[in-house]
């Protein structure tokens, strides 16, 4: 066998087990239930209407320019849909797909970071698999975990193989343009301080300055140019408005704090990142042999002059951005200075360090971009989805050094995996109680009253679980990763049995398919609408926005882009189209509503409704409108027929 044979068959070994086991428990997690609103419905509308309408350059959302995302995941399901048929199965298989990536790029790169120790590499895809919210979030069809991609490709070419230093640039620049066609300028932000520190950590970068700076540079500017081959002929195609907002005010507009009407600003205050790292990095967050490694890697002694001071600066502004988080009123000024005391002084510590180069690129990378990202208003977890490979990269790196330096840290079971164990047995406590308590203690609780009847099964599952986290001995990062997955699988599970019936949109969507297909006008009523019946329904035509008169009950969920909005008022509406439909929603649907309304469904924490809209105006303005000609529909049937509705 020739060694470039032998090197591809140790490569192909070294994706088993790990990647056939994701791969069945992603595609078993993705496919339990329909496309999730408002993220993966939001996603399929947008494709949906390019398709449906043959707006393959300006991406539209109910039958606007739909400024906030560009399309190159669009393209890619159109793709698929050109060869498949237009179907729901087809975007979620790419989203499997974008996920299997990820975790072979994150390993390829934790190889060529660590090249003398092997087991990094191996250790990487099982550490990133095993975290909850990236598996959970992989399962929406969204933009992100493609980007991921990108990211780890772009930053795999400035690294050095073992028979080539020089980065390929052109390859470099290519990655970037894909990752600006996927998620746009913040490509930009999780590729530059690799590349802007390459010298602390590049041997080729640091012997070749100008040429790493100069060919970097024409790289990213080659991705941007890509950028604008879509970007100006698209700007043109969609108007003033959807220009501006393409070029400034959707990318400024997260930068800044904004009050723009219907803009996705998603803002949250500094310390955001910083509090829910635990979230972010969990069953990570809850491994000690981990949480020790880091720091033990990291800090080594001897110290440099100074360290000591800059720790304890950073240690007092962590403290007192929890004691922000937790209430406190500090303005946001001083929020961001005290983002900057924690991560500067630690960046400052760590790249005067003794560190390998594979651990001074972390820290070049990780450090920067999650201080960038809190300074930046508009937050979303999901934004540092990329960073977390490298976060798993500097997990494993550290836990492989311990075993080098630290052979007793290293070994300890007082360092293990008990603590997670031990909150998988609360959990199975909880879940083997939830059937006896529920109904008597918390019986309007509609997240515990959907789950209780399912939850000793998985109770089970639990203890299982946690008694494989108990074992002592070799394997146990890939217990911990083991336990993460199939914890996460079975809580997804869960939800999909017990609370999906309040996601799942479909009742809805059908009543709207044919409202629209008979040409019947449809307006949303309270809220601005995310497109979640548009691709369920196949609608064709967009849904009208009615604002909300004085008296008029509607909920809102905590979704950042369901902004009560301003539209034409209900009774123009009613006039100008007197067989329309209006949806609108409610905490508890109105009495009248069980005789009046075409349909009712649970829509999250509240009621989703149908009528017909002169009858929802009459209701409204106190007048009692015409018998129905039909009963109420009610959704799901199983749920009608379990429980008792509010009335």
């Amino acid at each position: 066998m020739s060694n470039s044979a032998y090197t591809r068959s140790e490569h192909l070994r070294a994706l088993w087990p790990w990647l056939p086991l994701w791969a069945a428990m992603a595609l078993l997690a993705i496919f339990a239930h329909g496309p999730m609103p408002m993220f993966s419905t939001r996603t399929l509308a947008v494709a949906w209407e390019m398709w449906a309408h043959g707006h393959w350059l300006v991406p539209h959302i109910n039958g606007e320019p739909y400024s906030e995302k560009v399309p190159l995941l669009f393209w890619m399901i159109h793709a698929g849909w050109a060869v498949f048929g237009v179907n729901d199965v087809w975007p979620r298989v790419l989203e499997v797909a974008f996920g299997g990536a990820q975790l072979v790029l994150a390993s390829v790169l934790a190889a060529r970071l660590f090249p003398t120790r092997p087991w990094v590499a191996k250790a990487t895809p099982w550490l990133l698999m095993a975290l909850a919210y990236s598996f959970l979030f992989g399962l929406q069809i969204m933009y992100e975990v493609l980007l991921v991609v990108w990211v780890l490709a772009a930053l795999l070419c400035l690294t050095p193989t073992a028979t080539r230093a020089k980065p390929r640039w052109w390859l470099f620049g290519l990655m970037i343009g894909a990752g600006l066609l996927t998620k746009g300028p913040v490509m930009a932000v999780h590729v530059l301080f690799p590349f802007l520190f390459g010298p602390m950590w590049n041997d080729w970068a640091r012997q070749n300055k100008g040429r790493w700076y100069g060919f970097g540079v024409l790289g990213m500017l080659l991705g941007f140019a890509l950028l604008l081959a879509w970007a100006i002929p698209a700007g043109e195609a969609g108007g003033e408005a959807y220009r501006q907002r393409l070029f400034f005010t959707q990318t400024a507009g997260r930068v800044v704090d904004t009050n723009a009407e219907d803009l996705q600003n998603h803002a949250h205050p500094a310390w955001y990142y910083l509090v829910y790292l635990p979230v972010l990095l969990f069953p990570l967050s809850g491994w000690l042999r981990g949480i020790v490694a880091v720091p033990v890697t990291l800090f080594r002694r001897p110290w440099q002059p100074g360290t000591k001071a800059r720790l304890i600066c950073a240690g007092v502004a962590l403290l007192l951005l929890l004691v922000a988080a937790i209430g406190a009123p500090f303005p946001g000024w001083l929020e961001k200075l005290l983002v900057v005391l924690v991560v500067f002084p630690l960046w400052v510590t760590l790249v005067r360090q003794p560190l390998e180069p594979g651990l001074r690129f972390l820290v070049s990378w990780l450090l920067p971009t999650l201080l960038t990202f809190s300074l930046i208003t508009g937050k979303q977890l999901y934004y540092v989805l990329p960073e977390l490979a490298g976060a798993t990269m500097l997990v494993a790196a550290a836990v492989a050094d311990l075993r080098e330096r630290h052979v007793g840290l290293a070994s300890h079971y007082a360092l293990g995996t008990w603590p997670l164990s031990l909150g998988a047995f609360i959990l199975a406590i909880l879940l083997f109680a939830m059937p006896s308590v529920v109904p008597t203690r918390f019986p309007d609780n509609i997240w515990l009253v959907g789950m209780a009847p399912y939850a000793r099964f998985f109770g089970v599952i639990f203890i299982v679980l946690g008694a494989l986290l108990l074992l002592r001995g070799r394997g146990e990062m890939r217990r911990l990763a083991f336990a993460g997955l199939i914890g996460t699988v079975a809580l997804n599970a869960l939800f999909t049995l017990g609370l999906w019936y309040r996601y799942d949109l479909t009742p809805a969507s059908l009543f709207l398919a044919q409202a629209d297909a008979a040409g019947r006008p449809i307006g949303n009523l309270g809220v601005s609408y995310n497109g979640q019946y548009h691709f369920a329904g196949r609608l064709m035509h967009p849904i009208a926005r009615i604002k909300v008169a004085p008296g008029m009950p509607v909920q809102v969920d905590e979704d950042d882009d369901n902004i009560v909005h301003n539209g034409d008022s209900l009774t123009d509406f009613a006039s100008h189209h007197p067989d329309g439909v209006v949806v609108s929603y409610a905490k508890h649907p109105p009495a009248d509503a069980f005789r009046y309304a075409r349909l009712i469904q649970p829509s999250r924490t509240g009621w989703l409704m149908i009528w017909d809209a002169p009858t929802l105006d009459a209701l409204h303005d106190g007048r009692l409108p015409p018998e129905p000609r039909q009963p109420t529909l009610l959704y799901p049937q199983d749920y009608w027929r379990t429980r008792t509705a509010l009335r």
